[in-house]
């Protein structure tokens, strides 16, 4: 279970490191809890630009550590380092993943406190 929560954070890391935005906000479930609880159609929109925009982006993660607080959910927490021309960041992240129609989605994403 835990390689396939993984390999879904993997996938999400490359297709977002690629800028196909319609693959990046496919990983993302029907109830995705936005990070400043704008609706939905506002922060794909918002995605949309993010992701476009920059020439290049770079995502590397690391530590990656799985829980599974119930057999349809699983809480990941990870060191994420970003760079594209316009940014340079780098924070631990938490996120909550559901396991719909066989598929893991992400449904929160957030700064790991």
């Amino acid at each position: 279970a835990d390689a396939n929560v993984l390999k879904t954070l993997h996938d999400w890391v490359d297709v977002w490191s690629s800028q196909d935005v319609e693959k990046y906000l496919a990983f993302y479930s029907a109830d995705f809890k936005t990070p400043n609880g704008e609706n939905r159609n506002d922060w794909e929109n918002s995605s949309r630009v993010r992701i476009s925009m920059p020439k290049y982006i770079e995502i590397h993660i690391s530590n990656e550590k799985v829980t599974f607080p119930d057999e349809n959910h699983a809480a990941v927490t990870f060191h994420q380092s970003y760079r594209s021309d316009y940014i340079n960041s780098s924070f631990d992240k938490f996120m909550l993943l559901v396991k719909q129609n066989g598929k893991w989605l992400i449904q929160e994403e957030r700064a790991a406190k």
